[in-house]
């Protein structure tokens, strides 16, 4: 008889619940992880500016191998920090990584895909210049209002996919990290195929992160705490969302010993 993989229903309020529950039940913990969570982020984005700081790399390895402790911590893997395992882990997020990054290229220069599918450029050329004639030459407030609308426009457009894609490229595959950090297999195959048939459901757990710390960030400029608010919230948050993220690999991936 053919052996048919049974499809699990990802529970996404009673997950939310268990997340929860650990953190109450685990808060001194939860709260050392929070702290030191809170000073990352502000070494990495207060102080050191950002991606724009060139040290910022090494704060993206220090920020990766405290998030490796963490779940390596949940889950009781020692040694916790000092283990091969890390460097397995780069596999799947190297690739998350790159799928993240070549989805928002081709996004990026969708707009110029007219020219790479057979038509002339001269054509292409005189619609531009003459939108420009029509639309632009004669008033320089609308030139500056039309383009930023259209600068917003594409930034709420990219943003948008990026959401709607991001249970495929980066919940998903989150799990084939997961295990790969305590140790099992890193296949992204493999979490695809575990967590397949709830896409609407990790699409709105990712949906009710993104507003939560969409909220946060409103809540420092209106306060206007210059990122002091934003980031003293969005520690905790990451940490449960780290809950989160464990908590979805249990329901899916713990009934396996080995992968």
């Amino acid at each position: 008889m053919e052996n048919k993989e049974i499809t699990k229903t990802f529970p996404v309020a009673e997950t939310f619940l268990a997340s929860w529950r650990y953190c109450r039940e685990n808060r001194r913990h939860i709260a050392v992880f929070t702290l030191v969570n809170w000073l990352l982020l502000l070494l990495g984005f207060k102080f050191m500016g950002g991606t724009g700081n060139i040290l910022f790399i090494f704060w993206c390895v220090l920020y990766y191998l405290f998030s490796c402790f963490f779940f390596r911590f949940y889950y009781n893997r020692r040694p916790y920090l000092l283990t091969h395992k890390i460097f397995d882990s780069l596999v799947p997020s190297t690739k998350i990584l790159f799928l993240t990054l070549a989805l928002a290229t081709l996004l990026a220069y969708l707009p110029f895909a007219p020219l790479f599918l057979g038509f002339p450029a001269e054509m292409m050329e005189d619609y531009a210049v003459g939108f420009i004639q029509e639309y632009m030459d004669e008033n320089k407030l609308y030139d500056m209002g039309l383009a930023l609308v259209v600068l917003l426009a594409a930034l709420f457009a990219l943003a948008l996919v990026l959401l709607l894609v991001s249970p495929i490229i980066f919940f998903r595959p989150m799990m084939a990290w997961i295990s790969s950090v305590i140790g099992r297999s890193g296949s992204l195959r493999n979490a695809w195929r575990r967590t397949k048939g709830n896409y609407l459901r990790f699409l709105a757990v990712v949906f009710l992160f993104n507003a939560a710390a969409y909220l946060v960030q409103e809540a420092d400029v209106l306060s206007g705490a210059d990122s002091w608010l934003a980031w003293t919230l969005l520690a905790p948050l990451i940490i449960y969302c780290n809950v989160f993220l464990a908590k979805s690999f249990d329901f899916f991936f713990l009934d396996l010993d080995t992968e």
